[in-house]
């Protein structure tokens, strides 16, 4: 008999790629979803985190194991409320009902935003202090600390993710992919630094490896490629792939972090021109 996963934001970006990769590894998959939007031949159920009335142990009876993708992010307009409500206070009510339907294990997705690091001179570990800055770190904070303080028969994976990266990625990889596909020289010549990074397909297959077993991967975890990328290196991935040359330029870092931190955008030069390790522990 085949085993039964439930994907939330089955129509995300990472929910997609984790529904097409359980659909080719024999499973039968749900995605649990606010559109109609067909994802493969996934079986479709309505869920809304803003409605806790689509939440329901009903809605989960016949699922064996469940990964929590959906999450509001990237939403400039949602303010520490909406994420607490949407990202935290959802969380905790769809886990309950899960253990109410017997759901055997449950996978979190989670962020290293939990750090509240834009940059690092160390490469941070899952032992690093949290200490979030953005409402959405701090409600997947919360969210993780509910988790792993639940004494449940249903089994628990967090994964915390970094930038994820993919054609059509949302967030800061979205905007890095538009700028390189401008064909504008762009100044990350001498750009040497190192950025943890996943790709979306390495993600969905480590999911994949997470459902097989209630036992693989419990507790608390986090995921990075071994392999860290500069800003040129991502830009210069981004261009060969769509077939035209890096086109980047020198210009002094020092120069470049006077200008941004002049113009009030520090976190840009962080992001752009500083480390940002992360020590896979899978």
């Amino acid at each position: 008999m085949k085993k039964v996963v439930a994907v939330t934001g089955g129509s995300g970006f990472i929910g997609k790629k984790i529904i097409k990769e359980l659909l080719q590894g024999g499973y039968k998959v749900i995605s649990l979803q606010r559109t109609k939007k067909y994802i493969g031949n996934a079986e479709i159920r309505h869920f809304d985190l803003s409605d806790p009335d689509t939440i329901t142990k009903k809605m989960l009876t016949d699922i064996d194991v469940v990964i929590h993708a959906a999450a509001i992010a990237h939403n400039p307009k949602a303010d520490k409320n909406a994420h607490r409500i949407l990202n935290f206070e959802a969380t905790k009510h769809f886990f309950k009902a899960c253990e109410e339907a017997e759901v055997n294990k449950f996978v979190f997705i989670s962020t290293v935003s939990v750090y509240g690091l834009s940059s690092s001179k160390k490469a941070i570990n899952i032992r690093t202090k949290t200490c979030p800055v953005s409402p959405y770190g701090i409600a997947k904070l919360d969210s993780e600390k509910f988790l792993l303080n639940t004494d449940s028969s249903t089994a628990i994976s967090i994964i915390r993710l970094p930038l994820v990266y993919g054609k059509n990625a949302p967030g800061n990889y979205g905007v890095l992919e538009k700028v390189a596909k401008t064909r504008l020289p762009l100044p990350f010549l001498n750009t040497r630094n190192k950025r943890s990074i996943v790709s979306v397909e390495l993600v969905a297959k480590i999911i994949k490896d997470i459902v097989a077993s209630k036992k693989k991967y419990l507790g608390l975890h986090l995921l990075a490629e071994r392999k860290p990328y500069s800003t040129k290196g991502m830009i210069e991935k981004i261009r060969l792939q769509n077939g035209f040359s890096p086109m980047l330029f020198p210009v002094p870092l020092l120069l470049m972090k006077v200008v941004l931190i002049f113009i009030g955008k520090r976190q840009i030069y962080d992001q752009l021109y500083e480390d940002l390790e992360f020590v896979s522990t899978i």
